[in-house]
């Protein structure tokens, strides 16, 4: 499928204004497009994107109502439903490598023009479903995904991104966070973080660990509440790490509770964010 045939609204990449059911709307509108050119097989393809995000937007909402997000809902396999996601994810991971292997078999000004017409889906896919591709590497065992786990065509739709998108101005923060309630985290490896955050925490805590062990863990905790709170500075991350039962906050309470026994006098903005719970006001 030659997909330079369809186009979408760079303006809103600019922005950081990455939205799943816009992107859900558009594959409906390319795909009759493509049906009225007599590209029915394209069109399929097209519609059975466009069903698949759908599906996934939907177990996002779902999950949301148990508090704890489709990250950990995913992770946690705890019904059918997070179990039958697995196909949702796969059929569009099959999908992206596909376009990111088209991009690079091209010639680069010709590939250049079709990774810019294809980067706002691009980036919404990336920022969807690599979380899962995060919980299943955790749930299997796995550490260091970053360095371990993950696969090409994200590290490249990342790349791209980077390269396409400046960084959002103060005016842009101001509109990021008045949308805030319904957006992607932006970095899709957030996940990754949390993950080895709570691996850290874990080797603080045991008795195995050497001294050098856990001066590392200690300096790996400080650098990812660096990154959080900077996160959540650029109103980048979605309000649903906050939910109850969130990895996220599983985090927070093994690291609050290290902090309090060991009478550790450390503190950092988002210690303050998150004693002080000014996370209820976020989003």
């Amino acid at each position: 499928m030659d997909l330079e045939i369809i186009g979408f609204d760079q303006t809103k990449l600019l922005q950081h204004n990455i939205d799943i059911n816009t992107v859900i709307r558009t594959l409906g509108v390319e795909a009759r497009i493509l049906t009225q050119k007599n590209k029915a097989s394209d069109a399929k393809k097209l519609n059975d994107i466009k069903r698949h995000m759908a599906q996934l937007e939907w177990y996002k909402k779902k999950s949301k109502d148990l508090n704890k997000g489709y990250y950990d809902c995913f992770k946690n396999q705890g019904s059918k439903r997070d179990i039958n996601i697995e196909q949702y994810r796969g059929h569009l991971t099959i999908y992206w490598k596909d376009m990111v292997a088209q991009v690079q078999r091209k010639p680069q000004k010709e590939g250049a023009s079709f990774r810019t017409s294809w980067l706002y889906p691009g980036t919404t896919y990336r920022r969807m479903v690599e979380p899962l591709d995060i919980a299943a590497f955790y749930r299997e065992g796995g550490t260091d995904y970053i360095n371990n786990g993950r696969s090409p065509h994200y590290k490249l739709l990342q790349q791209w991104y980077e390269e396409d998108v400046k960084p959002p101005s103060r005016d842009k923060l101001d509109s990021k966070k008045l949308k805030v309630s319904g957006i992607l985290t932006e970095d899709s490896l957030f996940w990754a973080h949390v993950e080895e955050a709570i691996l850290s925490c874990e080797s603080l805590e045991s008795a195995n660990s050497t001294l050098e062990q856990r001066k590392s863990s200690w300096d790996n905790l400080v650098k990812f509440g660096e990154y959080v709170m900077e996160q959540i500075g650029n109103y980048a991350v979605s309000p649903e790490i906050f939910l109850e039962k969130s990895s996220f906050m599983k985090w927070w309470g093994v690291y609050e509770d290290y902090i309090d026994t060991s009478n550790n006098s450390y503190g950092s903005p988002l210690i303050s964010f998150m004693k002080n719970r000014s996370y209820r006001l976020y989003g």
